[in-house]
């Protein structure tokens, strides 16, 4: 397997699958033997962070920004990484193509209605708000805060009509020719 870190970025809504997707790649580059690795995932920076950043726009864009550095710090010390974050905004995203050169953004495109459903569906309560009638002041990005489609993605898996399998093998087969590296295509 190829040695030069990489980073991977999952964009796109709350509850379109991206965290799902970079979970299940981990688990396979590291079943695959990639030796550094991490996975950073928004929920569990904005959890670090309890009450330190917020929802507002400048708050996203601020947690961006943090995510796109801890990939950075780690890149630079070898360590490949995987990042889901919402990234609503595309000055983020070009920041963190800046900086950190390998990036490989991958769009998790899914409409808002079945975020919302996926959503109600795991407990979530991102949607609640909106679910409950409100559509302005409840710093949701696709509702009050708009999710700017991404100029550049490397590759766009829409989860809305793939399942998660089909999903993940087209992710694996581009970042095979993306990374050149090989991998074993056993999605189990």
């Amino acid at each position: 397997m190829k040695k030069n870190p990489f980073v991977i970025s999952l964009i796109g809504l709350s509850s379109s699958g991206k965290t799902t997707l970079g979970h299940r790649l981990y688990t396979h580059l590291r079943e695959e033997k990639t030796q550094s690795l991490q996975l950073i995932d928004g929920d569990n920076v904005r959890d670090f962070l309890r009450g330190k950043i917020g929802y507002t726009p400048k708050d996203r864009k601020l947690s961006a920004a943090i995510q796109t550095q801890l990939a950075y710090f780690l890149y630079q010390h070898g360590i490949s990484s995987i990042v889901c974050n919402i990234s609503p905004f595309e000055e983020s995203r070009i920041f963190a193509r800046q900086k950190i050169p390998c990036l490989v953004e991958v769009y998790v495109k899914c409409s808002l209605e079945t975020c919302m459903d996926r959503d109600r569906k795991l407990g979530k309560n991102v949607y609640k708000p909106v679910l409950e009638g409100a559509t302005s002041n409840v710093n949701v990005v696709g509702v009050d805060i708009d999710f700017e489609e991404p100029l550049s993605a490397d590759i766009t898996l829409n989860t809305e009509v793939e399942d998660t399998e089909d999903s993940f093998s087209r992710l694996i087969e581009y970042l095979a020719v993306k990374l050149e590296y090989s991998m074993s295509m056993s999605l189990v």
